[in-house]
């Protein structure tokens, strides 16, 4: 089993609301969403597009500080995402999990969800636990091949799926893991869950992210994920990348 804590406390919090466009390479732009407090820094969401226009990349990022002053207790934060042409993905969510989530000695440590879910805000306050869409599975060719879940639906999320070829469950350790998220038996969303432990090493975790035979919904989806720490701006960034359209 590894469902996630179906008491999910969300955080209502003030946005320090600003958006813009900010170059950060000579050959990329970055695109501001939201802004709003994490810890005792800040956390926020973008889009970062090539020289063409064409989207690159969505995540978010924050700052060291955001890795102090967390809360005991868990916390939820929505970022909305700047429009992302042709892809489906529209808000961010972070979710704190300060004592982990089963299953025990897996996921019981510090750790935070980054999801980035291609549903508004109103459809994923709805999600319920039970129910025939909460019963509902994604058709096999809709999974990445060797994506397994515990079947439960957790409320406000939906229902999990990763692979069980994953380290923590062949004798390594939990670090960063990606997932993918299904209500309906439909996709919505992509997930990297990242131990606080493993964001204070500053790693540089760029991978590629596992498909399914074929997505249900046409639009651009991302072929990596990444967890990186950019030293020189002191910064945290998680991110979905190398955008791949389809019909």
């Amino acid at each position: 089993m590894f469902i996630k804590s179906a008491a999910v406390a969300l955080l209502v919090t003030a946005a320090l609301a600003t958006s813009g466009t900010a170059t950060i390479a000579a050959s990329q732009s970055e695109q501001i969403g939201d802004r709003k407090p994490l810890g005792a820094g800040t956390a926020y969401s973008w889009v970062r597009r090539d020289a063409s226009g064409a989207v690159s990349s969505f995540g978010l990022s924050f700052d060291e500080k955001a890795l102090t002053n967390l809360s005991g207790e868990m916390q939820e934060i929505a970022l909305a995402l700047p429009a992302i042409d042709g892809a489906p993905f529209r808000t961010a969510v972070i979710d704190w999990n300060p004592h982990g989530h089963p299953p025990e000695h897996v996921y019981t440590v510090p750790h935070f969800d980054f999801h980035f879910y291609t549903i508004d805000e109103a459809s994923r306050m709805a999600i319920a636990p039970q129910g025939e869409a909460a019963e509902a599975k994604p058709d096999a060719e809709l999974l990445p091949a060797g994506f397994v879940t515990d079947g439960a639906t957790v409320p406000m999320m939906g229902k999990h799926y990763l692979s069980g070829a994953s380290p923590e469950f062949n004798g390594g350790t939990f670090t960063a893991t990606p997932i993918y998220g299904y209500y309906g038996g439909h996709l919505i969303f992509v997930e990297s869950m990242v131990t606080v432990d493993y964001l204070k090493s500053k790693p540089a975790l760029s991978q590629p992210l596992a498909q399914p035979a074929r997505f249900e919904r046409s639009g651009a989806y991302p072929t990596t994920y990444s967890v990186a720490y950019d030293a020189g701006k002191h910064r945290y960034d998680i991110a979905f990348s190398a955008l791949a359209r389809h019909n």
